[in-house]
């Protein structure tokens, strides 16, 4: 599952039921709600009928592409054209104006509950030839009669305590499936995702063990819950997480959560990741919002119309309009403000900028964070540059120790990381290096490297003790 939902520019659809040998046909999405609309309501209806059943209808397409329902299943579309399993959509059908002019005015819009993430399953029939526990076609339309707007009809059905997202960004939507293989080692947010979802699957199932903690760093109860997972589920049992295994974690997952269902358990943006909770905007005074300024002053780097906040912890007008810059760049809703969506679309954009940097150390030269947290266990080019920066340091700050400069972030690395965080009042991350941590070093070394270059009687620009 992607990690928050959007509109997806296109959806692909089956044109019979999902194990039939039928046509694939991938169309813009909005044109693809309008066919459903026009297939299943009249367009003589009442405006706040068809509004209501066009936003229900928007929630189950989306609940589909957002959960991967198909895809996460090996097939190679979205959603299929069936009722009995989706909703009709009748390909090449003509289109009522007045659904598309509902459609094109609301199709950024869906439905879910408060606090929840995913968008509302929400079931329809109807309501005369088939009952269900959802909204009644037929009977939006007695309700709309009646005077009752589109949410108020939404809402007889569904509960009072559905909400309506506007304004959803437009969006490719690409796999959420990691670009490669997870194994013992490695780090980040897709290990995060990785354990907590074992972690409730585990709930359902308890022969697999619990992660503690689901921090993202894939150790070896993080091994031993995937081999039981694996075991458990018919796949090779090689505690690697590959796009077979981590698909059929999302099955599963959705399943127990019953993701698909109108009464879903729901999804918690708490449940997709402790890195990022909250939103930041202007005012805002935080380690996190250092982190973001330091991305954005390395994007701004490569890309023209992003424009470099100052990095400084302090989310001012600068920060704002670097990260209004951003989100015109890339798309997004120029708000300002940074939820999940901003933030994970600045993650990726920088990770894939720091992909293609060569990691050697070079006296002088300031390598960015390499998008993976550093920690015991752990090997690499990265490793080893952190460890020149960390001896360089060393030579002035004889409290922090000197290591072996061998990529092997040990026990001794560890200590000399934990020793640099005291020395500077880093936040303790127990001699994990996240983004914070690294960006700290590097200045701390840039400093000192230029300070040790000034010429015969040049002040350095800080006190020399």
């Amino acid at each position: 599952m992607i990690s928050y939902p959007v509109i997806p520019k296109t959806i692909t659809v089956h044109l019979g039921t999902p194990n039939s040998n039928a046509q694939n046909v991938t169309l813009p999405f909005a044109d693809y709600i309008k066919n459903v609309a026009s297939s299943e309501i009249y367009p003589t209806w009442p405006e706040e009928a068809i509004r209501a059943n066009i936003l229900a209808q928007i929630s189950v397409a989306l609940n589909r592409v957002y959960t991967e329902f198909y895809r996460s299943r090996g097939y190679d579309f979205d959603i299929t054209s069936t009722p009995a399993n989706d909703q009709t959509f009748i390909y090449q059908r003509d289109i009522y104006d007045n659904i598309s002019s509902i459609v094109d005015e609301i199709f950024t819009s869906y439905l879910r509950r408060p606090g929840q993430v995913e968008p509302l399953f929400a079931q329809y029939c109807d309501g005369a030839e088939v009952q269900c526990s959802g909204l009644s076609q037929w009977g939006s339309l007695t309700l709309a009669n009646q005077g009752l707007s589109a949410m108020e009809i939404l809402q007889r059905y569904y509960g009072d305590d559905i909400e309506l997202v506007e304004n959803v960004p437009i969006r490719d939507v690409g796999e959420s499936a990691p670009p490669v293989l997870l194994a013992e080692g490695d780090t980040g947010r897709y290990v995060e995702i990785l354990q907590r979802r074992l972690n409730r699957i585990s709930g359902d199932f308890p022969g697999i063990p619990k992660i503690s903690p689901a921090d993202g760093f894939f150790d070896t109860s993080t091994t031993d819950a995937v081999k039981k997972f694996q075991s458990v589920f018919g796949l090779a049992e090689d505690g690697i997480v590959g796009r077979n295994t981590w698909y059929s974690i999302e099955a599963v997952y959705n399943a127990v959560k019953r993701i698909y269902d109108l009464n879903s358990e729901g999804i918690r943006l708490s449940e997709i990741s402790t890195q990022y909770n909250d939103t930041l905007e202007e005012g805002e005074n935080s380690a996190s919002v250092l982190i973001l300024q330091y991305y954005l002053d390395y994007i701004a780097a490569f890309v023209p119309t992003v424009r470099a906040p100052a990095v400084d912890g302090s989310f001012g007008p600068g920060t704002r309009e670097s990260v209004i810059s951003f989100q015109k760049t890339y798309g997004l809703p120029e708000t300002g403000i940074v939820d999940i969506l901003v933030w994970d679309t600045i993650q990726n954009v920088y990770y894939g900028l720091v992909a293609g940097v060569a990691y050697e150390y070079s006296d002088g030269t300031i390598v960015p964070y390499p998008g993976r947290v550093l920690r015991v266990g752990l090997e690499g080019d990265d490793v080893r540059v952190l460890q020149n920066y960390l001896n360089y340091i060393a030579r002035t700050y004889t409290d922090i120790p000197t290591v072996t400069a061998d990529g092997d972030f040990g026990p001794a690395t560890q200590a000399a990381v934990t020793a640099f965080q005291r020395r500077f009042g880093i936040s303790a991350t127990e001699g994990r290096v996240n983004a914070l941590t690294w960006r700290a070093i590097a200045s701390v070394y840039e400093d000192l490297y230029n300070g040790s270059s000034v010429a015969s009687g040049q002040y350095p620009g800080y006190e020399i003790s």
